[in-house]
């Protein structure tokens, strides 16, 4: 939890297999790790229930002391344990394998997978592991009969699953306006807002960006140059979306913006479940540890409120950048089926 020298680079010799390996578990890590102890909005609850620095997979609370310990309490009744992953996590899973499975991905073959995952879920949010927003407004759309396509279907609500999921595309798919179009499409079947999209899929093209080894100092003039093309700001539509993976870098000025220990970045930027408060976190975590797995993904842990998100969406930034070797094996072998997960992610890339 000590200040480090500045660090502005990732390794470049990592190959690009052991950075899909890495994104994939840095994702799913990120996952697990705040399952057990999602929402806590006061950190000093969290340290009554957790203790200072939570730096492994925890069950959730069965009487906790924070306001969402209802939800912690279900969690643990359903079986939920350490290195279990959430029902986002399951999702991603979904994703996984019908990448895997698929060669590439097919967005009907997903949607296929997540109505059969829907199909024992009663569409409450006390429901599997605990169904959020996202998940409760595409299976309440479901089942009145509407179609996969349909405008209709898109919720309105602002959160990162999209992040998450399109995270993977992006560690599969080498050229931008190519994930631009494939996330796009996901994400326009599961997202009303076009401010949200445009945002998911800059933080799409920031993991493809790291998968390619750009360096991370040339990051924001990679990202603003995207505004030359045409077939990529269809989707992106606003400069000023390209700008904000590089306010991480703020995280260098050690002499003038001080956040010490980092976690303290969820109250900089809003430790909700909200996209535009999350995606600046993971950003400021990326810069601040670039070459340190493990300390980013556990500051983005111990900042409290939804650290799940916040770690998963720091998690696959930097397993991406310093590749599966960085990922100590106490976060590997805590993660229920990991060996099947690497499995999967190494069949993406055949």
């Amino acid at each position: 939890m000590t200040s480090t020298p500045t660090v502005r680079s990732y390794p470049t010799d990592i190959d690009k297999l052991s950075r899909v390996k890495g994104g994939v578990a840095g994702l799913l890590i990120g996952d697990a790790l705040g399952v057990g102890t999602q929402w806590y909005y006061d950190l000093d609850q969290l340290a009554q229930d957790y203790g200072t620095w939570i730096d492994t997979y925890q069950d959730p609370t069965v009487n906790g002391s924070h306001g969402f310990a209802n939800i912690s309490h279900y969690r643990y009744e359903q079986g939920v344990r350490a290195g279990d992953l959430s029902q986002t996590g399951q999702v991603i899973v979904l994703l996984l394998e019908s990448l895997a499975s698929c060669d590439g991905f097919v967005l009907a073959d997903f949607l296929e997978r997540l109505d059969d995952f829907f199909a024992p879920l009663s569409g409450e949010s006390f429901s599997g592991r605990y169904t959020d927003e996202l998940m409760v407004d595409l299976i309440r759309v479901r089942r009145t009969g509407l179609h996969w396509g349909d405008p209709q279907i898109a919720s309105g609500c602002d959160t990162t699953e999209g992040a998450q999921f399109v995270s993977l595309l992006a560690l599969v798919i080498d050229d931008p306006v190519e994930l631009v179009d494939a996330a796009g499409k996901l994400l326009l079947t599961f997202y009303r807002e076009s401010f949200i999209r445009q945002n998911t899929l800059v933080f799409a093209l920031v993991v493809q960006a790291m998968a390619n080894r750009i360096p991370l100092i040339e990051l924001p003039d990679y990202l603003t140059g995207m505004a030359k093309r045409t077939d990529v700001m269809s989707a992106i539509q606003r400069y000023d979306n390209l700008l904000t993976p590089g306010n991480g870098q703020v995280a260098w000025q050690t002499g003038t913006v001080h956040i010490e220990p980092a976690l303290h970045i969820s109250q900089v930027y809003g430790m909700d479940c909200q996209l535009v408060h999350q995606l600046p976190c993971a950003y400021y975590l990326m810069h601040r540890y670039p070459d340190q797995f493990e300390q980013g993904v556990l500051s983005a842990i111990n900042g409290g409120g939804n650290n799940m998100a916040r770690a998963a969406l720091t998690g696959v930034l930097l397993g991406t950048m310093n590749g599966l070797e960085s990922i100590p094996d106490h976060l590997l072998k805590g993660l229920h089926d990991s060996d099947r997960y690497l499995m999967l992610a190494d069949m993406m890339r055949e």
